[in-house]
C-alpha cells in the first residue's frame, strides 16, 4: 500500500516492487535461519516452490488482464482476509 499511496504507483508496479522487498526479506531469514541451523527444509523447501510457482502464474495473469484486475482482485483478498479474522475473532 505504501508503493500505491505514498509513491504513486500503479497496481502492477507496486506489486512488482513488493515481490522485490519480499525476496529480500525472505534472502535475509534465510541466512538468519541458517547461521543457526533452524531451517526445516521438509518445510520450507515445498512452501518454496509452491511460492515461485505462485509468483510465476500471478504474475502472467497480472500482465495478461491488467492493472483493474489486479486491483479487483487485491481487494476481494483483503476482504476475504477481513472476514477471517472476524470469524476467528468472534467464533473461536
Amino acid at each position: 500500500m505504501v508503493f500505491i499511496a505514498v509513491l504513486g504507483f500503479d497496481f502492477i508496479g507496486a506489486s512488482a516492487h513488493a515481490k522485490i522487498v519480499n525476496m529480500a526479506t525472505n534472502l535475509a531469514a534465510i541466512i538468519y535461519f541458517s547461521s543457526t541451523g533452524h531451517i526445516l527444509f521438509q518445510y520450507a523447501i515445498p512452501m518454496a516452490l509452491f511460492n515461485l510457482t505462485g509468483a510465476f502464474f500471478g504474475t502472467k495473469l497480472a500482465l495478461l488482464k491488467g492493472n483493474k484486475f489486479v486491483r479487483v482482485f487485491f481487494l476481494i483478498v483483503v476482504f476475504g482476509t477481513i472476514l477471517r479474522f472476524a470469524y476467528d475473532a468472534l467464533l473461536k
